[in-house]
């Protein structure tokens, strides 16, 4: 078959080649044309990315991610990406892509804080890497930007005094024993909400989630109880056999938006103003290893795959001089 030659059009005084069923712009100067030219034709991937739009891209990213990761990670991978897609229209090529497109996307979202802007970047570059091991790119356009903010690290961690202030505040037993949960498993607040009576071997002490609703479902989630949380899931297992065990006063499984709300009223009250669904797992992760629980021990216990991700999260502890200083000690047989 014989390859599309370059053309030259006197109207824009341009060079272009029709491939794929789509004319591709080559640039005014004959030389950087053919140059361009031969690029494309040189790269599978090459002839992809400059005839694919991001609108394409992101599309078939969005089928891989419904079917291929939890309900929630599409959603929030859904709302950004539709957002980015939005920004730069839908004629613009994979192969035009540049930071500054990145740039006046988060100028466009200026409400949204640096937590939300670091997770929708991330979500973006996580859509163009999925592209280059297809093969749709020969590099990442977007692996480096320098406007990314860094992360917000949850530093709030709640004493023993202030859970029980907490608890002393809630004034509904049903939101109490979510809270509870959260507090003595470590768990992550969407894993409470989806337990059910058919996950629990309360036997064993475990509940055991469907592989489709355990984080990256790449390995079941297993959560492991303690007495406490055994009494909750025996107790709320037998009142509700089917469907999620924690249900709020109207017999619904809770929402985020639900337990957001709540939170929020609490944080009012309480003047915590750092109060949130994760609080709960961060203090579980914080106590760990100040009691001693290594940091692999404790990266399975929160459904982790190893410790790296527990050390990354928790350096603020460095900052904890009595804790460092008692450690010390420990390492010889000395401390408490």
């Amino acid at each position: 078959m014989k390859q599309p030659q370059p053309f030259f059009r006197k109207f824009t005084q341009s060079w272009y080649v029709q491939l794929g069923g789509k004319q591709i712009a080559l640039g005014k100067d004959e030389g950087e044309a053919f140059a361009k030219y031969r690029q494309i034709v040189g790269s599978p991937s090459g002839l992809d990315s400059h005839v694919t739009t991001v609108h394409e891209l992101l599309d078939d990213y969005l089928e891989w991610v419904q079917q291929h990761r939890a309900a929630a990670t599409y959603e929030s991978t859904r709302f950004y990406l539709s957002a980015f897609a939005k920004t730069v229209g839908s004629q613009l090529k994979i192969a035009e892509v540049r930071p500054f497109h990145v740039t006046a996307w988060m100028a466009c979202h200026k409400t949204w804080g640096d937590t939300s802007q670091h997770d929708a970047i991330s979500i973006l570059q996580r859509a163009f890497s999925w592209a280059v091991k297809r093969r749709m790119l020969d590099e990442h356009p977007l692996r480096d930007i320098e406007e990314k903010p860094a992360k917000q690290r949850r530093e709030f961690v709640l004493t023993p005094e202030q859970w029980k202030l907490v608890t002393d505040h809630v004034g509904d037993a049903r939101f109490v024993d979510l809270l509870t949960f959260l507090w003595e498993t470590g768990c992550r607040p969407l894993e409470a909400r989806q337990l059910e009576a058919g996950y629990c071997d309360l036997g064993n002490s475990l509940a055991v989630y469907p592989l489709q609703q355990s984080k990256g479902k790449r390995r079941r989630r297993v959560l492991f109880l303690n007495a406490t949380a055994v009494e909750i899931c025996r107790r709320l297992a037998e009142k509700h056999p089917t469907g999620p065990i924690f249900r709020n006063r109207l017999g619904n499984a809770w929402t985020k938006d639900a337990m957001q709300c709540r939170l929020s009223r609490l944080r009012d009250k309480l003047a915590m103003p750092e109060l949130c669904a994760y609080t709960f797992r961060h203090s579980f992760a914080t106590q760990g290893l100040m009691n001693g629980v290594d940091p692999v021990t404790l990266g399975h216990l929160m459904g982790h795959v190893d410790g790296t991700m527990v050390a990354r999260q928790y350096q603020h502890l460095a900052a904890n001089l009595d804790y460092l200083k008692n450690a010390a000690e420990r390492v010889k047989g000395r401390g408490a």
